[in-house]
């Protein structure tokens, strides 16, 4: 079963390089200046230690979920290339800096869920250097798929490996000693680190059955343990095979940007998107996705709006008032942004004369409302109104009901959507009027009195 508080829970995406430098004992060999522009081998020495001395800050904003990308010891700043899987890198501030994170957070009620990096690991991983040097007579050479007798890496590689790249070597999946030594994985980090779950790197390049048995050993050590799987496109054979809690939710994502950022889209046909992949997915599925606006690789939604900050808040009001586990990645919320990868990555600016008062406003707002309303987290859904830049959906809960209206026009929209009866605007306390209007670029959510 889906874990039942992954609907109550709002997640805080953290790139760990890029959030808060905690300890510069630890600051890796060529770390930069924090406010440089990041290249692809920037390290700029975000570690746990530093996470853990924001965590107020990450309350603060009504999180109550991390989710951090690989912690594992590697070469790269990204470290989507593991040399060691039971082993926090270093300059993170090791195993010790993990347990203390999870430890606090957990005395906060809070959750963590780790990346899971199982289809490839580091060519300095031993077991790849094994196989490099000792050939077919390796213990890991079939762990691996080479083609030849010995490892080459030049002009091309002769082995699989992710995306062509040859400091990624992929593993080999129809090794059942790779799976027993991944899932071995799985299991340590939450039998002897407590941790909530995994987010599944690169799953469409996973065997499904192997995805499935993580899933079930994840939840033989923690019945509530959530299995997220970053899943490009459309996502149900994933459900239908029973290997997922939930997704990252990109195709909603790919839906949002055309509507709100790019502007490609009208209402009619969001609503159509959005309808189409609900009613593709199983209800438990539905809301136990992690939807989002921004992650680690994808251009920051601020910039995808070209700066409309109207507009950026406008679809993390759409965001936070579906189904689904929504995400704020680090800095979002304070108005970061970038472009592709690595300009995504920035480092967090902690000046607070850096930050956008208006959107860190915005953000509290929505998830405060999003936690206070038991419908917004577990009602059903319903679009009631789809016309031009404007929509309006319906969340009802037993006897709660919400409706959310949305402008995202250059005019003043009309609330015809309400239903008799008294409705409440969430935001400002006041009672409205069916007569009522939804300003240009502005968002409305009014719960029936």
């Amino acid at each position: 079963m889906t874990p039942d508080w992954v609907r109550d829970a709002v997640f805080y995406q953290i790139f760990p390089d890029r959030f808060c430098n905690g300890d510069h004992a630890i600051d890796p060999v060529g770390t930069r200046p924090w406010n440089e522009l990041p290249t692809r081998q920037s390290v700029f020495g975000g570690d746990l230690i530093g996470i853990t001395e924001k965590l107020d800050y990450i309350q603060g904003l009504g999180a109550n979920a991390l989710y951090l990308t690989p912690v594992f010891t590697s070469p790269s700043n990204h470290k989507y290339d593991t040399i060691d899987y039971f082993a926090v890198d270093p300059a993170f501030g090791g195993n010790s800096a993990l347990r203390r994170l999870v430890s606090a957070l957990h005395a906060r009620g809070m959750r963590i869920i780790l990346d899971g990096v199982f289809n490839h690991c580091s060519d300095r991983h031993p077991f790849f250097l094994d196989a490099a040097a000792r050939g077919e007579d390796s213990t890991y050479w079939d762990w691996f798929t080479i083609d030849g007798r010995s490892v080459e890496s030049e002009p091309e590689p002769n082995y699989a490996c992710w995306a062509g790249v040859r400091t990624m070597p992929e593993w080999n999946h129809a090794n059942l000693k790779v799976h027993e030594y991944l899932l071995s994985v799985v299991r340590h980090w939450i039998r002897e680190y407590d941790i909530d779950g995994w987010r599944l790197d690169t799953t469409d390049y996973l065997p499904p059955d192997f995805v499935k048995d993580i899933r079930s050993v994840a939840k033989e050590e923690k019945e509530d343990a959530y299995v997220v799987g970053e899943v490009m496109g459309l996502a149900t054979s994933w459900f239908k095979h029973g290997a997922l809690d939930g997704v990252m939710h990109y195709r909603l994502w790919d839906g949002l940007v055309s509507f709100f950022a790019r502007g490609d889209w009208n209402a009619p046909q969001f609503a159509d998107f959005v309808r189409s992949i609900w009613r593709s997915y199983p209800n438990d599925a539905n809301y136990s996705s992690y939807t989002l606006l921004g992650s680690h690789d994808k251009p920051r939604f601020l910039s995808l709006c070209n700066g409309d900050k109207s507009m950026f808040i406008l679809a993390s009001s759409f965001l936070f008032t579906f189904p689904g586990a929504p995400a704020i990645y680090y800095g979002d919320e304070i108005g970061m942004e970038g472009r592709e990868d690595p300009d995504c990555r920035r480092a967090f600016p902690w000046d607070e004369a850096e930050w956008d008062m208006d959107i860190l406003e915005a953000f509290r707002h929505l998830v405060h409302l999003r936690r206070q309303e038991l419908a917004l987290r577990r009602g059903s859904i319903e679009f009631i109104a789809a016309r031009g830049r404007f929509l309006a959906i319906r969340r009802v809960l037993r006897d709660e009901e919400i409706i959310v209206a949305i402008n995202a026009g250059d005019r003043p929209e009309p609330l015809d959507v309400l239903p008799k009866g008294n409705w409440i605007d969430l935001s400002s306390g006041v009672q409205v009027e069916s007569a009522a209007f939804v300003p240009r670029r502005r968002f409305r959510v009014l719960k029936r009195g």
